[in-house]
């Protein structure tokens, strides 16, 4: 299994795996996967709250809106699994949130995945549509004290599976929100796909009333 890594904040190595023809001996898919390696020192950082924009710190995140390319789901919580992979959501149409990294709304990039690519039930991926948000578009995070923070979209990126981009995960310059999914042709022999993309987006200010 293919899998995102990140070791000292350095590596970036994101490989989601979605089966399309492979034989799968549960009730779904195989589906894409993130694993990421977390250093102590950037969950020591991320651990330091910055101000929501008005004035209360963000809650735990647990809806994730994208008006412009019709999401609304779930967001579940992961952090790492025994082999120091970040675990992953369990159905086609949920989103998690990376909780070893900033809560969204809080300094520093807090990382969110979706799948991509079809399951063996014919349901679609959540982010199937990533690909089609553009600088400005807006995004929606809603948390569990009832707080709502805007996020619009500052450019979108392709990556290799082998390159190490340290923005994805190690940018503290701001309040960045960063979604994560595959993109390109499906390798059948590799059980992945050939490109990785990566929406950066940034914390909008609140409106004065």
């Amino acid at each position: 299994m293919k899998h995102i890594i990140l070791k000292g904040l350095l590596i970036f190595s994101l490989v989601l795996t979605a089966s399309v023809a492979a034989v799968w001996y549960v009730n779904r898919a195989e589906v894409p996967y993130t694993n990421i390696t977390s250093s102590e020192n950037q969950q020591e950082e991320n651990n330091q709250t910055s101000p929501h924009q008005n004035g209360i710190g963000p809650g735990l995140p647990v809806r994730l809106a994208i008006p412009s390319i019709g999401v609304d789901a779930k967001i579940i919580r992961v952090g790492l699994a025994s082999d120091g992979s970040v675990d992953v959501p369990k159905g086609p149409s949920e989103v998690a949130w990376f909780q070893l990294g900033p809560r969204p709304g809080q300094k520093g990039s807090a990382v969110v995945t979706g799948h991509y690519g079809p399951w063996r039930s014919g349901a679609h991926s959540v982010f199937d549509n990533l690909h089609q948000l553009k600088q400005g578009d807006k995004i929606q995070v809603y948390d569990d004290q009832g707080n709502v923070l805007s996020f619009e979209v500052k450019k979108t990126e392709i990556y290799g599976p082998s390159e190490s981009p340290p923005e994805v995960f190690a940018q503290n310059d701001g309040v960045h929100l960063n979604l994560i999914t595959c993109q390109g042709d499906w390798v059948a022999s590799q059980k992945t796909y050939t490109k990785r993309l990566v929406v950066f987006t940034e914390l909008t200010p609140s409106k004065p009333l």
